[in-house]
């Protein structure tokens, strides 16, 4: 079986598990569809999707083997994706996010230019905070250290 099969199989497994942790754990919306449910459901749905795809496609060219750097690029992002868990628990999203894109410019995308770095940071969290809290009146984590609580 070729990496991409593999690959998609285990996407597929995963996203069964989100949709199911989802229909678990999220509550049932009711008459508000789609309520809390409705973009963690389709975000596991297009995952599903994607994988099967990738499990069940004809057979061809088996892709080549990850590089190195590759690799290197696929663990950063999650490893950044566990420290933006565990920042917007904490601290919130204002300070995490910024930080967190920061990071992931400047170690897995190898951007060097720090106005480059700071701008883009700073505008995307300004950005999700005035859609989110401003227009849709949605708030966003505040984080559980009293200190930065007032953000």
């Amino acid at each position: 079986m070729s990496l991409d099969r593999r690959l998609g199989l285990a996407l597929t497994l995963v996203a069964v598990a989100w949709l199911w942790l989802v229909r678990t754990y999220i509550p049932d919306p009711g008459a508000e569809w789609p309520g809390p449910r409705g973009f963690p459901l389709l975000l596991g749905a297009m995952l599903a999707l994607l994988g099967l795809t990738m499990a069940v496609k004809p057979g061809g060219e088996m892709s080549p083997a990850p590089t190195r750097r590759e690799v290197g690029v696929a663990a950063g992002t999650f490893g950044l994706l566990i420290l933006y868990a565990f920042l917007l628990d904490t601290m919130g999203f204002v300070i995490a996010t910024p930080v967190v894109i920061a990071l992931t410019l400047w170690s897995v995308l190898r951007v060097r230019r720090w106005g480059m770095v700071v701008s883009l940071a700073i505008g995307f969290t300004l950005g999700c905070w005035l859609i989110f809290t401003a227009l849709l009146g949605t708030p966003l984590p505040r984080g559980t250290w009293e200190i930065l609580s007032v953000l």
